[in-house]
C-alpha cells in the first residue's frame, strides 16, 4: 500500500511564472507535448480516450494527472493522479472532485491554471517554486495539455511536472 509523504504537502508558493512553450531542455515533459501534439491533429486537444498514459515513457507516469473538467461551475474530476503526485500533494486524488470533495493542498494550481489554458485553448507551461510543510523548498515545472471530446471545447487536461528538491535545507 503506498502511503503518502507528508513531508512534501505544499505549505506555500514563493513564485510561479509561465514559461514560453515547450522546451527541449526537460525531455520528459517535451515528449509529453510531442505525443500529445501528435494524436490531437488540428483540434484543441484530442479525446480523453485517445491519449493512453502507457504510451508515455514510463519514468513520467508517477507526475501525470488526467483531469476531466465537469459541471456548472467547472470542478476538476481526478480520473488519473500518479504516485509520485500522491507523495508531493501527501494525498491521492484519484476519482476525486477538486471542489465538491474539498480538496486542499496541492490541487489549488489546477484550480487557477486549468481556467486560463481552457481560456487560450492551448497547452499551458509554469515554473512553480514551493516550500512544503516541513520547510523544504521545492521548484514544480509543469505542463498542463487540453483534452476535448468535440475538438474545439477544453474538456479536461492531462499535466505533466517535474519536481525538484531545490532547497540546501533538502539534502
Amino acid at each position: 500500500m503506498l502511503r503518502p509523504n507528508r513531508d512534501f504537502k505544499i505549505a506555500h508558493v514563493v513564485k510561479s511564472e509561465f514559461l514560453d512553450g515547450p522546451d527541449p531542455s526537460f525531455p520528459l515533459l517535451f515528449q509529453v507535448y510531442e505525443y500529445w501534439n501528435s494524436i490531437r491533429g488540428d483540434r484543441v486537444g484530442p479525446r480523453v480516450g485517445e491519449f493512453r498514459i502507457e504510451r508515455l515513457p514510463p519514468e513520467i507516469i508517477p507526475s501525470v494527472a488526467v483531469i476531466d473538467i465537469v459541471g456548472d461551475p467547472p470542478d476538476h474530476y481526478y480520473r488519473f493522479f500518479g504516485t509520485g503526485m500522491v507523495e508531493i500533494a501527501g494525498q491521492d486524488l484519484t476519482g476525486r472532485r477538486y471542489y465538491a470533495d474539498n480538496i486542499s493542498g496541492y490541487g489549488f494550481v489546477n484550480a487557477e491554471l486549468l481556467p486560463i489554458m481552457a481560456e487560450r485553448r492551448a497547452p499551458v507551461w509554469t515554473r512553480a517554486q514551493w516550500v512544503s510543510e516541513n520547510g523544504r523548498e521545492m521548484t514544480t515545472i509543469s505542463v498542463r495539455l487540453p483534452l476535448s471530446e468535440d475538438g474545439e471545447s477544453v474538456t479536461g487536461a492531462v499535466t505533466a511536472n517535474r519536481f525538484e528538491k531545490t532547497g540546501l535545507n533538502d539534502a
